[in-house]
């Protein structure tokens, strides 16, 4: 049991019959640009208001590395959308505190499994989890230092098996994750 980890360049919104794509948000999960945009277009304005729905329901800022799971909206490719907390833009976080740390994507791995987790309980089909390279866009994050955090974690044992799709967007970033990752047998 574990994670099978496949790499692919290019945009993770067109990867078919997905579980989970996870978006890289903010505290605030408003579908601003990168990747939030790219959800924006895709999954239609519904994913927003739901997005809205499910903070105001949690009565609380989120927290960078938080997890708020949403349907996929219009988007018939995937079931559900993970969208992580990378920046933070609660009101009063200072300039310097809004960019992610390695330490918030550790975070924000650990708190995606629990939804893999759930998954797998309920269900017999296989699952596949569609994840950017989390804080490395707006965030300013090493895609070097983020592949190796994702080899670290995704090298563990679990409970439940998981295809792994990780997504380069330009050729450069795509390489470099390839460099990093186990390949797939």
């Amino acid at each position: 049991m574990g994670y099978k980890i496949t790499v692919k360049q290019g945009n993770l919104l067109e990867e078919e019959n997905a579980t989970f794509i996870v978006n890289a948000s903010n505290t605030r999960l408003i579908l601003g640009s990168g990747v939030s945009m790219s959800f924006k277009r895709h999954c239609g304005h519904e994913l927003q208001e739901e997005m809205g729905f499910k903070l105001d329901a949690i009565g609380e800022e989120l927290r960078k590395g938080d997890i708020v799971a949403t349907s996929s909206a219009n988007a018939k490719n995937f079931r559900y959308a993970l969208h992580v907390a990378i920046m933070d833009y609660n009101k009063g976080t200072k300039e310097c505190n809004k960019y992610p740390a390695l330490n918030d994507i550790e975070i924000a791995l650990e708190n995606i499994e629990p939804y893999l987790e759930w998954y797998a309980k309920e269900h017999t089909e296989p699952m596949k989890l569609v994840l950017p390279l989390l804080g490395c866009g707006t965030g300013g994050l090493d895609v070097c230092k983020v592949s190796n955090l994702y080899k670290s974690f995704l090298s563990r044992d679990v409970s439940f098996d998981c295809n792994v799709v990780i997504y380069g967007y330009s050729e450069k970033d795509y390489e470099l994750i390839k460099s990093f990752m186990i390949p797939s047998s």
